[in-house]
């Protein structure tokens, strides 16, 4: 069996899929990983994995929403306040993004958002589908050229996520609200989706918006309410490659706490104000303490900082090397990150943001809730009362108990390897 995966150019995007990948390549699959510029091959490769470069150069397309015409869904949607949460995440921290694979050229001929020394995306991602002919593509959500382009090639395919499926979230709420296309209001991904599909003489509908099922990493209890096929699988913690530091060799000489905001977010700098504000915050919170802090900030998110003595700043290391010698770790409310603490059995502090609003209280709720950690609001809390949930969670031994009940979750689910043969089955079931 052949099969695509398409990624957004992220690296912790790529880290997601690389453990179902492995699995599949290791049960004797051919396995190619198609993402959209050089860079972000290097992560692909590192994993021992094929990677497809789909563009030539490090160029994306500016991100354009029509905000104005949010404005006036937002209203007309009328959700209540988790809802509009829900909603106010989707069209903040998922659209733009997305809109970078969907520019206005794209729809056109020759190619892409800039003129045709930028082919289409779109294009490419089909042209090499049809040239290779996978059996199962298993799409980002974001990229709806994946369904496409399985489409034209006769693939299976499905959704592959990487945290809450706001996208079937959001076309629930649409179906429940058919009056809103009679005032000209409809789905934005279904918007964004008709184009890229009319290219190729293909219409939208739910399979291609969703896929034929949804392999999901998220606990049954993170997800949300959703009307979808889902094949649960484990997210086992994958940070990437690198070589072992020194100072990871042996047990660390007093409590060691990891701190992250995510690569994301610093890589493509989203919400930089609100981060430059949590770094000076936490900077402050656990300078001086009696502890170690890793923090995996780089230059820019430390500029005109003071870094305490007892921090150690480092670009990137893998949490997989870091976070089994950690006593806590804090950090923005991205799920790999969270189900990597799980699985090492480490107490989280979660750190709420206005930026990533819905996202991190979230998180936050599921691993409160569980007891295996606290969130962190620096905009509504004192440096000494951060400073004071920082060391309850160091000093009191029922959060590493909740942190060890979160993995028991996660052992409840079934791990790549074992969905392999499932995905054989359907498969065969949706190309005959």
């Amino acid at each position: 069996m052949r099969v695509l995966f398409t990624v957004l150019p992220a690296k912790a995007h790529v880290h997601a899929v690389v453990p179902l990948a492995r699995a599949l390549q290791g049960a004797g699959h051919e396995v190619r990983v198609a993402t959209t510029h050089p860079d972000a091959t290097r992560p692909v490769v590192s994993a021992g994995l094929t990677a497809v470069a789909l563009s030539d150069e490090d160029y994306f397309p500016p991100m354009r929403v029509d905000e104005e015409r949010l404005d006036l869904i937002t209203e007309k949607l009328a959700l209540g306040e988790e809802d509009a949460g829900v909603w106010q995440e989707f069209r903040t921290i998922v659209m733009p993004p997305m809109s970078i694979f969907y520019p206005t050229g794209d729809t056109a001929e020759g190619g892409g958002g800039d003129g045709a020394e930028h082919p289409s995306l779109v294009d490419r991602l089909v042209g090499f589908a049809t040239q290779w002919r996978p059996d199962l593509v298993l799409w980002d959500p974001t990229w709806l050229a994946g369904p496409v382009a399985a489409r034209v090639s006769g693939a299976a395919h499905a959704r592959l996520m990487w945290g809450e499926d706001y996208f079937a979230w959001v076309k629930d709420r649409f179906d429940e609200r058919p009056e809103l296309a009679e005032l000209g209001l409809r789905d934005p991904l279904v918007e964004m989706a008709e184009p890229v599909a009319a290219r190729y003489g293909l219409t939208v509908d739910d399979e291609l918006l969703l896929g034929q099922w949804t392999v999901d990493p998220i606990p049954p209890a993170m997800r949300l309410a959703t009307n979808t096929r889902t094949v649960p699988v484990q997210a086992l913690p994958y940070g990437g490659a690198d070589v072992l530091p020194e100072w990871l060799y042996g047990a660390p000489e007093r409590p060691r706490v990891a701190l992250t905001l995510g690569t994301t977010s610093r890589d493509y700098e989203f919400g930089a104000e609100e981060q430059a504000r949590l770094v000076a915050t936490m900077l402050e919170v656990a300078g001086g303490l009696d502890v170690e802090v890793v923090a995996a900030l780089n230059s820019r998110q430390l500029a005109g900082q003071r870094v305490p003595d007892n921090f150690r700043v480092v670009d990137y290391v893998p949490y997989t090397a870091l976070l089994p010698t950690c006593s806590a770790v804090i950090h923005h409310g991205g799920y790999g990150i969270s189900a990597a603490a799980a699985v090492y059995g480490v107490p989280q502090l979660i750190l709420l943001q206005d930026h990533n609003w819905w996202h991190s209280r979230w998180t936050a709720r599921y691993v409160t809730g569980r007891g295996a950690g606290l969130a962190l609001d620096p905009a509504r809390s004192s440096v000494p009362q951060l400073r004071e949930q920082l060391l309850r969670v160091l000093r009191e031994p029922g959060f590493r108990s909740g942190a060890e009940s979160l993995y028991r979750d996660l052992l409840a689910t079934p791990t790549p390897n074992d969905i392999v043969p499932q995905l054989e089955r359907l498969t065969a079931e949706h190309t005959k």
